[in-house]
């Protein structure tokens, strides 16, 4: 694919790292940030990495022969003009987003794509600046995208085949591995499955049923999410989640509002980087695994965990918005499960998920966990997982 100019809008943790896998697959990428210290950092940054990488093996190239593609700038015009390819990775604000985007549109040729890497804002939301919203397109990275190989890429309600096609290709060939979203909904695919994890989880925590620890040893420990559900959050950002849980139950997303979350936020609590979240860390920026103790095991259910991202994954499916392997796909690369949502529904039984489910609406109101008709449907057919044979998978 011709692709002279490759152009990343925004040099935080997210573009930076989208902008050293572009220079990786050989790219010459122009990073733009409004801020010349952030851009500096993500050189310092990019540089880093890169001598690791190499030193494992992992690259061929020295890391001073990648970084000479890479041009940083914070003219936001000349890092757009001519681009081929633009990545937009910016905070998830959506009136910043529409003012690159915006600029884009003039700056830009009309052969140019111009990606999000939003994690939950609709893609036509933000392409309704656009003259052409056909050359619009999602593509969320997974953090930290260098090591993440997951990729969504998210149509819009115009976006065209084309770019579909295109776009897809280069997730490639950066040595991702993307899954098509097909439609444009708040959240996408991965997120709003994980978000049904932290939703209950904060109910839990917010009503007293349990712990921050007792969830976190349940999801470790037996479920085998590798950072729980809370020390994921601290990981990923207090202030990045609560964006994108604001921006999602703005449109549409319905959930149980987690208060704490909003409240960590208010009083700069970010987690990782800034040194205390729902767990502390010792030197802010640098993230070291809380030790979870074994023995806060068994004290909260683990379908009451995991059935509502059951719920949320039966809607996808149902609605057509990604292919059960694509699901199960997301879970495993963008989240790093050990198995897809629904593999893990099998194992422990439909039914069981559905009486969970059906448990949290009447004991505890929480109404929009009411179990998906697909589950109803296939409880009723008998398709209960790895019990009865067929569930989500057939097994022999």
């Amino acid at each position: 694919m011709n692709i002279k100019k490759f152009t990343v809008i925004g040099a935080g943790n997210m573009g930076h790292g989208i902008a050293e896998l572009a220079a990786i697959a050989g790219f010459e990428v122009w990073l733009n940030d409004i801020n010349h210290e952030v851009l500096k950092n993500a050189i310092n940054r990019i540089k880093w990495s890169l001598e690791k990488l190499y030193e494992k093996g992992n690259i061929k190239e020295s890391s001073e022969k990648i970084l000479d593609r890479i041009h940083i700038t914070t003219n936001l015009e000349y890092a757009l003009e001519d681009t081929d390819f633009m990545v937009e990775a910016v905070v998830e604000d959506i009136n910043i987003k529409k003012q690159i985007f915006s600029k884009a549109d003039i700056v830009t040729s009309s052969h140019s794509i111009l990606a999000t890497n939003t994690s939950s804002l609709p893609i036509s939301e933000i392409s309704s600046v656009v003259k052409k919203p056909e050359r619009v397109i999602g593509m969320h990275f997974f953090y930290p995208p260098v090591l993440m190989k997951l990729v969504e890429i998210i149509k819009g309600n115009k976006t065209s085949e084309n770019v579909v096609r295109r776009t897809y290709e280069i997730a490639k060939i950066l040595g991702k591995e993307p899954i098509i979203i097909a439609r444009d909904i708040p959240g996408f695919m991965v997120n709003r499955i994980l978000f049904r994890l932290y939703d209950i989880a904060c109910y839990l925590v917010e009503n007293g049923k349990a712990s921050i620890e007792e969830i976190d040893a349940t999801a470790i420990y037996e479920l085998g999410l590798p950072l729980g559900i809370f020390i994921l959050q601290d990981f990923t950002g207090l202030d990045v989640n609560y964006l994108a849980m604001k921006a999602m139950n703005e449109r549409g997303y319905n959930s149980y509002y987690c208060l704490s979350l909003e409240n960590k936020v208010k009083t700069n609590q970010l987690g990782v980087k800034s040194g205390k979240g729902f767990y502390t860390y010792p030197t802010p920026g640098k993230f070291i695994k809380p030790i979870i103790p074994r023995d806060k095991l068994g004290k909260i259910n683990a379908l009451i965990l995991i059935s509502p991202a059951i719920n949320e994954a039966a809607y996808l499916l149902r609605n057509n918005i990604a292919s059960k392997e694509e699901i199960d796909k997301g879970c495993k690369l963008g989240l790093g499960w050990p198995m897809g949502v629904l593999e893990i529904a099998d194992q422990y039984g439909i039914d069981e998920v559905v009486k969970t489910l059906s448990t949290l609406v009447s004991r505890y109101e929480l109404n929009y966990l009411n179990p998906d008709p697909l589950l109803i449907q296939m409880v009723n057919e008998n398709k209960l997982g790895v019990k009865s044979g067929k569930g989500f998978y057939t097994y022999s």
